[in-house]
């Protein structure tokens, strides 16, 4: 009871705060970008275009992007999870930075409205809260024009919008994403503070949590031997007597809603057997000799063999099935066609076959056993991802060893667009699974999972919410004891 009492007191106002955060969470989370709208943003290539391109020397190393910017072809090298190196594509002359009227006029041209005025920052602010963001800095800071009251932040190290906000995006962050993450500039740019933060507030409501559920047990019981009948609380107090009910039935799923809070910041480590390397079959699949962009051949050339030479937006230079290969993308910034590049040719690669897949997991995998299936359909653990689609039908390559490896490959790119071990699977049932009800049947029928969420966070709202008026009233009691302490001293 002192455990609950304590704890309680010191973190029912936050318990509330995370329930009604969480409504709103459910509906409209932390502003961002559209990926798609900026990838249909991109200007399509011409042949003159890729007349032009140079293929890019050997001693340039990292993943490379070719778009255009400005009307111009650049060639993009990834240095990091968001930081770029860009060059020229027709020079091969790198742009170290953008200057703020082509930044301005990328976010004008974007929105089809004029920018009102603009900023210069070289602090990453709320609404860009993210440490790796500081690799994209300086950003342009551009007020528009238009209804919605919208803010583009265009970086002058890419050149391209990174953030999107306008004033109803920043509100519900506010009072949805914000508070329930813990989302506040000064913490969350501190990673290692930020972690820890959220891992002692989860574990101390665990406590509050777990010994609540067992205190309101004991308390059932004091009322089944003195004979209260048709009671299930033996509180006459409102407040008491509302917290012992709503927590007597929503105990549970608050107890696990922070449960699977702690375990979005915490995963389990892989470990190999006796200091071996983890078994990493993604790794292995993708694992390919670099070949110099375009493996020799004229961009002139590449642009013949496009079957589709209509809105190319982009290309990404990778592999597929070891052999490097042009990415193409053209409507859907997550679906490319796949020209291979050999010695000799170019040429567009066709679905991947099961068999393919087999005979090339065969090649690599000599000394395991595992199986290959075609899988149509998604599961507890294949599903779409946010923003990020999944494709089916898809080749699933599982193993039955202790870490219980599993992948998944795209037939039409012959990429790994999904792995998993035991691990993994453990910690998406404790977080995704606990956290947002993400069961296959409720991601099926959507409105069902929000459903069930709204209901047991309202449940969680009355908890939290008699909490804090527990709490306020037992301050305000000892508040005027002391007080009259004070007085009868005197």
């Amino acid at each position: 009871m002192k455990i609950h009492q304590v704890t309680g007191i010191s973190l029912s106002l936050m318990f509330f705060v995370w329930f009604v955060s969480g409504i709103v969470l459910i509906f409209a989370g932390f502003p961002h970008a559209s990926r798609e709208e900026r990838f249909l943003f991109l200007e399509p290539f011409s042949l003159s275009d890729f007349e032009a391109i140079q293929p890019l020397p050997d001693s340039i190393k990292g993943a490379v992007g070719l778009d255009k910017l400005n009307n111009r072809p650049v060639y993009r090298i990834a240095m990091g999870k968001r930081a770029q190196q860009v060059y020229d594509a027709t020079t091969l002359q790198r742009i170290p930075d953008f200057s703020e009227e082509i930044c301005k006029n990328e976010a004008e041209r974007f929105l089809g409205a004029s920018a009102l005025k603009s900023v210069e920052i070289n602090k990453l602010d709320q609404w860009m809260p993210w440490s790796y963001y500081q690799a994209l800095l300086p950003v342009y800071k551009f007020y528009m024009n238009d209804k919605q009251h919208t803010v583009f932040y265009v970086s002058s190290k890419t050149g391209t919008i990174v953030q999107q906000t306008n004033r109803k995006t920043r509100w519900m962050a506010r009072v949805g994403a914000i508070p329930h993450w813990i989302y506040f500039r000064s913490l969350r740019l501190k990673v290692q503070l930020w972690n820890k933060t959220v891992i002692w507030l989860s574990s101390i409501g665990l406590f509050v949590c777990l010994s609540g559920m067992i205190a309101g047990i004991i308390r059932m019981k004091k009322r089944r031997k003195r004979k209260w009948a048709g009671d299930i609380t033996p509180y006459k107090k409102f407040w008491f007597k509302w917290h012992h009910i709503s927590g007597f039935f929503f105990g549970f799923f608050v107890f696990t809603f922070l449960l699977s809070g702690l375990f979005s910041v915490v995963d389990f480590p892989e470990k190999g057997n006796s200091g071996q390397k983890t078994f990493s079959p993604r790794k292995i699949w993708e694992k390919s000799k670099k070949k110099q962009v375009n493996a020799g051949h004229s961009f002139a050339g590449l642009w013949q063999t496009l079957e589709n030479k209509s809105n190319v937006r982009k290309l990404e230079w990778k592999n597929s099935l070891g052999k490097p290969a042009w990415w193409v993308y053209y409507s859907d910034y997550q679906t490319p066609e796949v020209y291979v590049c050999t010695a000799d040719t170019i040429y567009k690669q066709e679905t991947v076959s099961l068999e393919q897949i087999e005979n090339r997991a065969k090649s690599l995998f000599e000394n395991t056993s595992f199986c290959v299936d075609e899988q149509r359909k998604y599961d507890n653990y294949y599903q779409e991802s946010g923003m990020f689609k999944r494709p089916l039908p898809v080749y699933k390559i599982s193993w039955n060893n202790g870490a219980q490896n599993q992948i998944y490959i795209d037939p039409k790119t012959g990429k790994v667009v999904a792995s998993y071990t035991k691990n993994k699977k453990i910690h998406r049932w404790l977080y995704q699974g606990l956290h947002k009800f993400n069961f296959q049947f409720l991601v099926e029928h959507d409105w069902l999972r929000k459903l069930l969420l709204v209901i047991l966070s309202l449940g969680g709202i009355v908890v939290s919410f008699s909490g804090v008026a527990l709490s306020w009233k037992w301050i305000k009691r000892k508040t005027k004891s002391k007080k009259k302490e004070k007085y009868i001293s005197r």
